[in-house]
């Protein structure tokens, strides 16, 4: 006979070992937006801000989710921009939420085999790639983290003897939970359906009411202070641009049966997973929407039923609990995307519960010998069936998010009607076309770029990410009319990160021709001022600023601006060295010979092109100029400090 110990330590080994190859995968999706270019992350002396409505006003990356900006900046501190770092951590993560999985289980009483099975399963469950593999979404892992660690505390705090402590640590541990992301706001109610149900007690007692009050105390902290942040409970209730807010409310829901219909498919057997899906609507008409919903109040009767009548308990609370924790992504309240899969992380638990369970009672009917030793064996044959099929299809599954570029040729081939995919991609080949001179007229490649930006545009005209794709596919022609005409039309359509939108358009702003320099350079400076001043935190944004008002001949505010834009993100090679531009214009070499030794190791990642006209141009400064022209006092050798 295994021991437990042994049996939850091999679970755990083996949701590390699925997901070790993520560990050579970079930064993709949104870990640009809330890692890389979120300078809030290295001002942890503004921590007061995420706590009062400046953070929506200052435009900080996911306010409604305090715990995980906290845990970005904390990890940021830690593993700087190592992309390697932070995917250890999204496993260790992983790995964590299974620990607290198995921990409640065990508290619930569950028996061994079934607990064993569950957590397995959850562990390699192939609709988690998406979570895991990407970084940014490991706020979905540290909210179920949290949640699983509330209702362990729950279960520690009913013991009458328990006294307070253990209240006071389940609502805080809901409060934390619920901050990394409302997908953990049911829990109160989903830890009252496992007491009831798979404790087997007649009905909580007082203890438990005492307890689960406790939960929602937590919960209902969270959600006011989300209310004060935004003046509504829903982050997402007074941003425009949200499809599912524009459609008719009865035909998302019809949609969203069919979306968690997907969900429970893929939950099962993981076939048809993607990073893309477009948005659409549905009508109640719809065979799919009416055979869903059909079936899901079938479900929910019988598992009302049998709770009631105290038969297949089990059962009937991993039906219960599945439709509580699906409720935040319901799409009951309008939500940028009406579904993803990483929306079904936490609501995949007691799905593997149910699963787990139904292995283990399929593997004690396995036909065979009679001897225990070749029974027991041919009684594990589905659960490793199972776990070998979902762990392949989870590494598979895994791959798309290599890259970017991966990730995107995968999200057309599964989603080709994304206007969305189309527009990423055609950036992409733009940029790859501005970052090699020797392809940069490649016919190919610009005839690639266009075709999927017009394509883009055709797919969704009411949408920013179209418009950018056109607009920077004409900065890089030069087509300036163009590319302000497309940059205007993505800001107006905008919903959230104006900023990198805002210093695009300041910069191509100077370059329309047929208007007077004079009111070119005043629009350019109208933008920057408004994109600083709302967007204080964005690298991005204090870069181009300090590029712009450098080309404009005000040096000591590009100075301002380089060495905020250096501090927001100390990874930027390109500062570094308009840094030095900077100082060499000035006619300070030692400045710039300080600022060269400061970012040797940054280079390696600097364009070499780049990187080589620089370094001819300090050695010629050096030579002709070897003491700096006492013309400026700038303190431009701060640039070479560490920020």
């Amino acid at each position: 006979m295994v021991s437990p110990t042994l049996l939850r330590l091999g679970v755990l080994v083996l949701a590390a070992l699925v997901f070790l190859p993520t560990l050579g995968f970079g930064f993709v999706y949104d870990d640009h937006w809330t890692l890389l270019s979120n300078g809030f992350l290295r001002c942890p002396e503004d921590i007061a801000v995420l706590f009062d409505r400046r953070a929506v006003a200052l435009h900080v990356p996911d306010p409604a989710r305090p715990v995980a900006v906290l845990f970005d900046m904390l990890t940021y501190q830690v593993f700087g921009a190592h992309a390697h770092w932070h995917h250890a951590v999204s496993v260790a993560l992983h790995v964590l939420v299974c620990a607290m999985l198995w921990a409640w289980l065990a508290r619930l009483g569950v028996a061994l085999p079934v607990r064993v099975a569950t957590t397995a399963v959850f562990a390699v469950a192939g609709i988690h790639a998406e979570s895991v593999a990407v970084v940014s979404y490991r706020e979905d892992l540290l909210a179920t983290a949290l949640g699983l660690a509330a209702c362990v505390a729950a279960e520690r705090a009913l013991p009458a003897q328990a006294g307070a402590r253990w209240l006071v640590a389940t609502a805080v541990l809901q409060a934390l939970a619920c901050a990394a992301k409302t997908s953990a706001v049911p829990v109160p109610f989903v830890w009252l359906a496992a007491h009831a149900l798979l404790r087997r007690q007649a009905w909580p007692g007082k203890r438990a009411w005492i307890v689960f009050a406790a939960l929602v105390i937590g919960t209902v902290a969270v959600l006011a202070h989300q209310r004060m942040l935004f003046g509504e409970l829903s982050p997402y209730a007074t941003q425009t641009g949200i499809h599912a807010a524009a459609w008719d409310r009865s035909e998302v829901l019809a949609q969203s049966v069919q979306i968690h219909l997907g969900y429970l498919q893929q939950m099962v057997l993981p076939i048809g997973l993607s990073p893309e899906y477009v948005d659409r609507t549905a009508r109640w008409s719809d065979p799919a929407t009416a055979l869903g919903a059909a079936g899901f109040a079938l479900a929910i009767a019988w598992a009302i039923v049998a709770a009631v009548r105290g038969h297949h308990r089990l059962a009937a609370f991993a039906v219960l609990a599945t439709v509580l924790l699906w409720l935040p992504t319901a799409n009951l309240v309008p939500m940028p995307n009406m579904r993803a899969d990483r929306f079904a992380y936490f609501a995949s638990v007691p799905v593997c519960l149910g699963l787990g369970a139904a292995l283990v009672a399929l593997g004690a009917r396995m036909p065979g010998p009679q001897p225990r030793s070749e029974r027991s064996v041919r009684g594990v044959v589905p659960l490793v069936a199972t776990i070998v099929l979902q762990g392949a299809l989870l590494q598979a599954g895994t791959t798309t998010y290599k890259s970017d570029a991966r990730l995107w040729e995968v999200a057309l081939r599964r989603a080709p009607d994304s206007a969305r995919a189309h527009a990423l991609l055609g950036e992409l080949v733009t940029a790859t076309l501005r970052g090699d001179e020797t392809r940069a007229l490649d016919p190919s490649l610009l005839a690639r770029a266009h075709a999927h930006c017009r394509r883009a545009l055709a797919l969704g005209p009411g949408d920013a990410l179209p418009h950018l794709c056109a607009a920077r596919l004409a900065t890089h022609e030069k087509r300036w009319a163009d590319a302000e005409r497309h940059f205007e039309d993505g800001l107006a359509r905008a919903r959230a990160r104006e900023d990198r939108i805002l210093a695009a358009l300041a910069s191509v702003t100077l370059d329309v021709p047929g208007r007077p320099y004079a009111e070119r350079k005043t629009r350019a400076l109208a933008l920057l001022d408004r994109g600083l001043r709302e967007f204080p935190y964005a690298s991005e944004m204090a870069a181009a600023a300090g590029r712009i008002v450098h080309r404009l001949g005000d040096p000591t505010r590009a100075f301002e601006l380089y060495r905020r834009a250096r501090k927001l993100r100390p990874e930027r090679w390109d500062v570094v060295l308009w840094g030095l531009e900077l100082a060499l214009d000035l006619g300070h070499s030692s400045a710039a010979r300080s600022i060269w030794e400061s970012a040797e190791d940054l280079l390696p990642d600097a364009d070499p092109r780049e990187v080589d006209a620089a370094r001819r141009r300090l050695q010629d400064a050096q030579r002709l100029f070897p003491t700096p022209i006492p013309t400026d006092a700038l303190p431009l050798g701060e640039l070479a400090d560490d920020p």
